[in-house]
């Protein structure tokens, strides 16, 4: 019998779906960036991609909350997953965000600070920019549209290097090509999130040890959106690392073949 990875917690007022895997003693949080359609599916490859981290941490991926529409916050988003992860028993948290989700990490850690022990903010920002703005308005309109592979093309261009994009653009057109209007709504909300949420100042509220880590070539959220979150971090006085990628671009997280070593040396450190 296949290993479940696939979970549903229901709160009150909604339900989320959740990935679980490793049997690790600590508890490892991954909040992962927006995406037209869920990534639960990717569940078994999830857990086969951190699999160095199964010995030390028990995993939760989890995804956004079923069901919701334009107006739903990064704010919101952080705390309906807190109420998921209170509902798991969950506490003394790592937390690892990328792009949107390290928005979410940081609203959590900001907000929940009893609830993070250390933080990892990937190719993520404190706030919007001109060029992040461009690219998630240039979304929404493809999205509106009904332009799916066009979307899903430029997706793929925004996030990964050439080489890798040349080489998965077609199979993640194809798996976005069955998108529903439920799907594109919350999309262009995930986008429409992005583009309102300013946290800059918050940032000064964080008191775990966080690793920031940036891509030199980010197209979407930009390499100085690491620096300066850093910088912010790091005068409030909180333990804060820095580490900008060269030559990878957003999705520097599904290609940099040190990236989960890096994380997890920063993770097991006193």
């Amino acid at each position: 019998m296949s290993e479940q990875f696939v979970f549903t917690a229901a709160v009150a007022g909604f339900e989320m779906d959740y990935m679980k895997f490793g049997r690790g003693p600590n508890a490892l949080v991954i909040l992962p960036g927006m995406s037209l359609m869920s990534v639960m599916p990717m569940a078994p490859l999830c857990a086969g991609a951190y699999h160095c981290f199964t010995e030390d941490y028990t995993v939760y991926l989890f995804d956004r909350r079923k069901e919701f529409g334009l107006g739903y916050s990064i704010d919101d988003m952080a705390a309906d997953t807190v109420k998921v992860m209170n509902s798991l028993g969950l506490s003394k948290i790592d937390v690892m965000g990328f792009s949107q989700g390290g928005m979410m990490a940081e609203s959590i850690a900001e907000n929940h600070p009893e609830l993070v022990r250390k933080m990892v903010l990937g190719s993520t920002a404190s706030r919007a920019n001109v060029i992040s703005n461009a690219v998630f308005d240039k979304w929404i309109r493809w999205t509106l549209e009904g332009k799916i592979e066009t979307l899903t093309s430029d997706f793929v261009d925004k996030l990964y290097t050439e080489k890798t994009a040349e080489l998965c653009r077609q199979s993640v057109i194809e798996a976005n090509r069955g998108a529903t209007s439920r799907d594109r709504v919350k999309f262009i909300a995930m986008a429409e999130a992005c583009k309102a949420f300013d946290g800059y100042e918050a940032l000064a509220k964080i008191k775990c040890p966080t690793l920031v880590l940036g891509a030199a070539l980010d197209k979407v959220l930009v390499a100085d959106s690491s620096v300066e979150m850093y910088e912010k971090i790091k005068a409030s006085g909180t333990p804060c690392e820095l580490y900008v990628y060269e030559g990878y671009n957003h999705a520097v997280y599904d290609e940099a073949p040190d990236y989960r070593k890096r994380v997890l040396e920063f993770l097991r450190k006193p």
